[in-house]
């Protein structure tokens, strides 16, 4: 064979390799273990869960998708309106001061896959709800509502098999915590099941993952539940449910039907950019991701809306904050973070954040949470607003301390003395080495893009207005942040954890600033800062002793937020979003501030958000949209490759032919 003959034998058998190589890739986007039909599936992203673990009880630690889908809640509250959301629960009220009734809907049923337990006509009832919130005593998860009513098993009557009475012990009556918590979503599961399961792992839950697809893990006699969709895929990434024919809201006069989507994926990206591609494209329809230019995206891409149509684009849901290190002078002083707060320059903050930021609250309360503003005094609120001042910040500065211009550094005219009003941690505790005030570091979390921004703007606001240097700490793991805000080897922190939307003006308050609190947020312990007050302790738990909305009730409410006015223990950066940014290609109705008020409106359901993002998930309408597939190159190539093919073989032919 000649050269000629062989290059072109190569170029065939490289082209025929070439083909088969392109061929074996499946150019449509469909999962390797499971196709569902596109305009048939609502994909959802920007939430971190276990997809081994399905969990109802723990519903607050990132269970796989579909555990928020299969069970349900009785309640949930709209926050954009301050409505309740009655799902398994029909009606709630209180009788007298010290007892709650809860009547749930008629005709509920559970949903059994094979069960010998329960069957596709067994009624949910009051043994089933009763039996649920004794699991959730027996893992924990109550928290204060057994501080107020006492063991689930005695606090509990069951009136019939729709009635149950919740009774308040007598140091809480009328307490709005405890209505406030039965109208949480918490999720309801099948005590036949349940308490089968609980005697099989002895009494501990935590190592159960109630996974329907592990068949020898999880029996068929196990596999019930009452939701609007069932297990149906799950791999290291992903999700889906499958909607549930035999869900009880067919029959239901206040639904009456199915949800629209037949299947509800739930995914994750490797990058904010390639979520943001498949928000573009119209493969994904409900995303959590931080997706930078916003604006832009959503001129150039009409199918990508918000919740707001204008900037700012999300509802704000909880504060962003600086919290100084309260066992450091001069960080524990209040007038250093008045100075710092008058040179944050909101607007800047919010820019570089795709200005979706609102301006914080002197409270820590957020705008658009109607839950946290019932206590809000908007005359309070408006005395301590935080203005844009620089010469009033460096006003108080050179009234507390002295500028040396050699060394550019300032240094407090009083260094710390035993008649220091801080008295709550031992003086011997304290770290200063150095009166001076800087340098410091704002300590954040590596990752938090819109966070890490606004951090590095208020350190260069601190630096440039101020004089007092100031730099950002990126920090990879939270683990490591937590460990240092616990142990209090930071200046500056930024935290974002704290008071989540749909938590009321004790929840938030308890959470971020009571010694009694689990935690701050985040693993992050309570009082943030290590500030600590006692009258504003006090008033916390007494804010709870009175009915909701009285008079004593907004006395103890004023008094607290003339504290925190006054005292400012932490700084407030901005109102933190409740970011998420849906799309319209193939499905409509997504909450939005003017048709279609609903907050939560995010999909990260924990306790105070499952009804919600049921409530979400069934006023879905699809778009009419088809799914529009690549071309299916295959047959194209493969007959290219055998004209290729052909044609090289001819030539060989014809070259090897004998010459005249």
């Amino acid at each position: 064979m000649n050269r000629a003959v062989k290059i072109v034998s190569a170029m065939a058998i490289a082209v025929m390799v070439a083909a088969m190589a392109f061929s074996s890739v499946n150019v449509r986007p469909v999962l390797a273990q499971a196709s569902v039909p596109r305009n048939e599936t609502v994909w959802g992203a920007g939430f971190g869960m276990n997809t081994g673990s399905y969990q109802p009880w723990n519903m607050g630690s990132n269970q796989g998708w579909t555990t928020y889908l299969m069970y349900e809640p009785l309640f949930g509250t709209n926050v954009a309106t301050g409505e309740i959301i009655g799902w398994l629960g029909d009606t709630i009220a209180w009788q007298g001061t010290d007892t709650i009734q809860i009547t749930l809907r008629s005709d509920l049923h559970w949903t059994s896959i094979g069960s010998s337990l329960v069957s596709n006509t067994t009624a949910i009832t009051t043994d089933d709800v009763i039996y649920s919130f004794e699991i959730l005593q027996q893992t924990g998860q109550l928290g204060s509502l057994v501080q107020r009513v006492g063991n689930v098993s005695t606090a509990f009557e069951k009136v019939s098999n729709t009635v149950l009475k919740v009774h308040i012990l007598p140091l809480y009556e009328g307490s709005s915590e405890v209505y406030r918590q039965l109208t949480y979503g918490f999720l309801i599961f099948p005590k036949a099941v349940w308490q089968d399961i609980n005697t099989t792992n002895a009494g501990d839950l935590s190592t159960y993952t109630n996974d329907w697809l592990d068949t020898v893990a999880v029996p068929a006699k196990w596999r019930v539940a009452s939701g609007m969709y069932l297990p149906y895929y799950h791999d290291a990434t992903t999700t889906i449910g499958k909607v549930n024919a035999n869900w009880w809201g067919v029959n239901d006069t206040d639904f009456g039907r199915l949800p629209k989507p037949n299947y509800f994926g739930y995914t994750s990206y490797s990058s904010n950019d390639l979520a943001l591609l498949a928000m573009e494209g119209g493969n994904l329809d409900w995303d959590g991701n931080y997706l930078a230019g916003l604006t832009e995206v959503k001129a150039q891409y009409p199918n990508v809306v918000t919740y707001f149509d204008d900037l700012p684009y999300f509802p704000d849901k909880s504060p962003v904050m600086l919290v100084p290190n309260h066992r450091n002078y001069p960080l524990n002083q209040t007038w250093l973070h008045k100075a710092m707060a008058s040179v944050l320059n909101y607007s800047a903050m919010s820019a570089v954040s795709s200005g979706y930021l609102k301006n914080p609250s002197p409270m820590l309360i957020p705008a658009d949470d109607a839950s946290a503003r019932a206590l809000l005094n908007t005359t309070i609120e408006a005395k301590y607003a935080i203005t844009y001042n620089v010469a009033y910040a460096l006003g108080i500065l050179n009234t507390y301390c002295n500028f040396d211009e050699a060394s550019g550094v300032w240094w407090t005219k009083q260094g710390v003395t035993p008649s220091d009003p801080i008295k709550h941690y031992p003086l011997q505790e304290w770290n200063y080495e150095s009166n001076t005030t800087a340098p410091w570091t704002i300590l954040d979390f590596l990752g938090w893009t819109d966070v890490d921004a606004m951090d590095a703007v208020a350190a260069q606001l601190f630096s440039s207005l101020l004089h007092i240097n100031t730099q950002v700490e990126l920090i990879s793991g939270w683990g490591t942040v937590q460990v240092r805000m616990n142990n209090f080897q930071y200046d500056l922190a930024d935290m974002v954890m704290s008071g989540q939307i749909n938590m009321n003006m004790y929840e938030r308050y308890f959470q971020m600033f009571s010694p009694e609190s689990s935690s701050a947020g985040g693993g992050v312990n309570a009082p943030l800062g290590g500030w600590y007050n006692q009258t504003f302790i006090d008033d916390i738990e007494e804010l709870d002793t009175h009915p909701a909305g009285s008079a004593a009730q907004w006395a103890v409410a004023n008094e607290m937020q003339e504290i925190l006015g006054q005292v400012m223990p932490v700084i407030p950066l901005a109102g933190h979003a409740d970011w998420q940014i849906y799309s319209t290609t193939y499905w409509k109705n997504w909450p939005n501030s003017v048709t279609n008020p609903m907050l939560p409106s995010s999909p990260f359901a924990g306790t105070t958000q499952n009804a919600n993002l049921l409530a979400i998930v069934f006023a879905l309408n699809s778009t009419g949209a088809t799914t529009v597939l690549p071309p299916d190159y295959t047959l194209l190539i493969v007959g290219g490759v055998a004209v290729v093919a052909v044609l090289a073989i001819v030539i060989v032919l014809y070259m090897r032919r004998p010459s005249k």
